[in-house]
């Protein structure tokens, strides 16, 4: 999820981004300050130096701490035990992002590299706090089974108050054509769901697109409109970070004359499959869902400890820093499951209206509720949503004779082919979304579609 969060992700799906403060600023530092000041900021948090990094916060940043009820330092050693320890910095970027200026500090740690992006306001305070997958060296490479030959791509927009920019990949020829909108996983996701070297949201666009399924994909509103979402926080909802903008997908497919709008189905991976029903259920005309790495549980959130055990497992030993993460993961864990959060406290990133809608939200008992035709697919490799979610679905929704399973025993929660343990280290080589996937929702929409 993402939504004003704090603790880290390891350029995954599923694994929550945590950020802090936002910034606005009418008067830029210089560059070379703006890098140096960033980059003496992450040093200082990598020495331990917490009380002199609190210095350096601009006062919105201040606030913004203590309504997570968090502090540097354990901001710091929720990185670090996920990442593993500081090794370097490796490089410095300004951007300008939003109307506001933002430095980006590589650093390479012991499991993987991240970009800690600080935002810094007009007297150069550290007025925002992000840490993001660093993006791979090694670049994206479009998968072999697309032909681009075959389809056109048209850039629009979707939705009204939060208008996001979006995509439509549509074949050539003829419609009326079926097709597929796109929802993300958790996180503050880019149209093509970026992570690392692997762009699977432009896979399957590509991929469906070459077989005959238009497909639409658009920025997540909480990438697009980051800093202005925090103000929005004591009333955000699955609803406003995903459900409506997904509506507003559907609405515009409809509205479009290629497409036939009676073939329209939602495709979400890993939150978005959590959800898709949720979509499906405040539109009946949804021809269909296709889930791919979904939550059977509405409480995604309980992922988080599942997946940070096993990061921390994979080189066989849990040491102290570790240990102590575990444990403030299952305190705030069962916080959520209470609801003991307090009117204006934010945990594990959102208010406790965030988590009282999701505990009312069964997916699983939903799905079944709609009785429409359903595919479900499941990697073996994926750590983030695993086989006990995939049988959750199959117990579920058995009897159902619309409702159809795939299981990949090769694939990671992008559906992306590998061997072993799985690991973050892998996201950011470069690969694509397994063709058997491809085909096996391209024959399925079809199959629905006639």
């Amino acid at each position: 999820m993402e939504r004003g969060k704090l603790i880290m992700v390891m350029a995954s799906t599923l694994s929550l981004i945590f950020t802090v403060g936002s910034a606005k600023a009418t008067v830029t530092p210089v560059v070379e300050d703006m890098e140096s000041t960033a980059k003496n900021f992450v040093l200082l948090l990598s020495k331990g130096e917490f009380d002199e990094a609190d210095k350096m916060l601009a006062e919105i940043m201040v606030e913004g701490l203590k309504q997570q009820n968090l502090s540097l330092e354990e901001i710091w050693s929720g990185v670090i035990a996920q990442a593993g320890k500081f090794k370097e910095i490796k490089e410095t970027k300004v951007t300008e992002e939003m109307g506001y200026k933002c430095v980006y500090v590589t650093c390479s740690f012991e499991k993987t590299s991240l970009n800690v992006k600080v935002v810094l306001d007009k007297e150069g305070k550290v007025a925002g706090l992000f840490f993001l997958p660093a993006q791979s060296s090694e670049a994206y490479r479009p998968p072999e089974y697309a032909n681009p030959g075959l389809f056109t791509e048209r850039e629009c927009m979707i939705g009204d108050e939060w208008q996001l920019p979006a995509t439509l990949t549509i074949p050539k020829g003829k419609g009326l054509f079926p097709a597929i909108v796109l929802v993300h996983g958790s996180g503050p996701h880019d149209r093509d769901e970026t992570i690392g070297a692997n762009k699977p949201f432009k896979d399957l666009a590509w991929g469906l697109a070459t077989k005959g399924i238009a497909v639409l994909r658009y920025e997540k509103r909480t990438k697009q409109y980051a800093t202005e979402i925090l103000s929005t926080m004591k009333d955000f909802t699955v609803n406003e970070e995903t459900i409506n903008d997904a509506l507003a997908g559907v609405n515009l497919l409809r509205k479009t004359k290629e497409i036939d709008p009676t073939k329209i189905f939602v495709l979400g991976h890993s939150l978005g499959a959590m959800l898709a029903p949720r979509i499906a259920a405040r539109d009946r005309g949804i021809a269909g869902l296709i889930l791919l790495a979904g939550c059977a549980k509405s409480l995604y959130v309980e992922k988080l400890l599942e997946q940070t055990e096993y990061l921390v497992s994979l080189d066989g030993k849990i040491d102290e820093g570790e240990a102590k993460q575990l444990e403030e993961i299952k305190g705030e864990l069962k916080k959520i499951r209470e609801l003991d959060i307090r009117e204006n406290e934010s945990v594990l990133g959102a208010s406790r209206g965030y988590w009282a809608d999701l505990m009312a939200y069964d997916p699983v008992k939903t799905a079944r509720e709609l009785n429409l035709p359903m595919l479900v697919l499941q990697g073996g490799r994926d750590y983030q949503v695993t086989m006990e979610d995939f049988r959750g679905w199959e117990e579920g929704l058995a009897g159902q004779d619309r409702v159809y399973f795939k299981f990949y025993p090769d694939l990671n929660h992008l559906f992306i082919s590998g061997t072993g343990k799985s690991t973050p280290a892998e996201y950011r080589k470069p690969g694509n979304v397994a063709q058997v996937v491809i085909e096996e929702i391209a024959e399925w929409v079809k199959s629905e579609s006639n």
